[in-house]
């Protein structure tokens, strides 16, 4: 397997469970990770959803992501927590999203 893969489980939906504080992520958080590095971050802003298109790629427990419209990356460890929750650690501040089905 290509170390920059996703691993399979990542595949596919998730919207945010919860987030500590510090992160400041509104609610109706999603992410579809596509294969290819594609990845769509969805946010609901004064009731309408905003569709982020990034790229991403994997370095075995990191995440990193990029926007090719308007360059910011972030890179986040990740991990497949207790019930299948995806769980990203920003520096020691959490967020924990679950599978959308």
């Amino acid at each position: 397997m290509d170390p920059h893969e996703a691993p399979p489980w990542l595949l596919g939906r998730w919207r945010l469970l919860r987030a500590e504080a510090a992160l400041d992520f509104a609610p109706g958080v999603r992410m579809e990770f596509r294969p290819g590095g594609r990845l769509l971050y969805t946010i609901v802003v004064e009731g309408h959803e905003h569709v982020v298109r990034l790229i991403y790629r994997v370095d075995g427990d990191v995440l990193r992501t990029d926007n090719p419209e308007h360059p910011h990356a972030v890179a986040t460890h990740f991990a497949l927590g207790e019930g299948g929750v995806l769980v990203f650690d920003f520096s020691g501040a959490r967020a924990w999203f679950v599978r959308e089905t």
